[in-house]
């Protein structure tokens, strides 16, 4: 499945969104690299932002990282492009930064659930609200931000293929938006 917005966005920013295991980082790298644009990676930029390690990182609470995660966003998107970006899983729960990303180049890597459940493991950072039930985590997280990413994103695509191929749609998508 592949949908798009055809609106006038921000095309020197592309924000990848996606839960746990969508394939953000290894499509992001892939992506930027073919343009030759700066990737930024969230768990790095974020563990440099806080002074932790990714062990430290990944120890945090929960509302404690989402914090985290949401200054990272803002702060990423302050910055001039061009660039590519993972944004973490809950930015789907902020209002605020969902109003911001819809002004963006946002492209949701969508991950059917089932595939989610295999991907998600149970470790690193953004894992710790799997530690008590992960199937049932999963799947409240997915019906509620599912249609939360789908509202702002310029791009959904289903990621069930190999990353060199989403990576590959998602530039069509922008040599025919720019």
């Amino acid at each position: 499945m592949t949908s798009s917005k055809n609106e006038q966005i921000d095309q020197r920013r592309v924000i990848l969104v996606g839960a746990m295991g969508a394939g953000k980082t290894t499509i992001g790298r892939i992506i930027a690299q073919k343009l030759g644009w700066t990737y930024i990676d969230n768990d790095y930029e974020m563990s440099k932002m806080a002074s932790l390690s990714m062990k430290e990182l990944a120890a945090l609470d929960v509302p404690t990282l989402h914090s985290l995660e949401e200054k990272y966003l803002i702060d990423v998107l302050s910055r001039p492009g061009p660039l590519v970006a993972g944004a973490a899983a809950s930015a789907a729960d902020n209002d605020e930064l969902l109003v911001a990303l819809k002004k963006q180049c946002t492209i949701y890597l969508h991950t059917p659930l089932e595939i989610q459940k295999q991907r998600a493991g149970n470790a690193g950072v953004g894992r710790q609200g799997l530690a008590e039930n992960a199937q049932k985590v999963i799947r409240e997280r997915y019906e509620r931000r599912d249609p939360r990413y789908r509202e702002v994103a310029s791009l959904v695509i289903d990621t069930t293929r190999e990353p060199e191929s989403d990576a590959q749609q998602i530039l069509e998508y922008l040599a025919t938006h720019s």
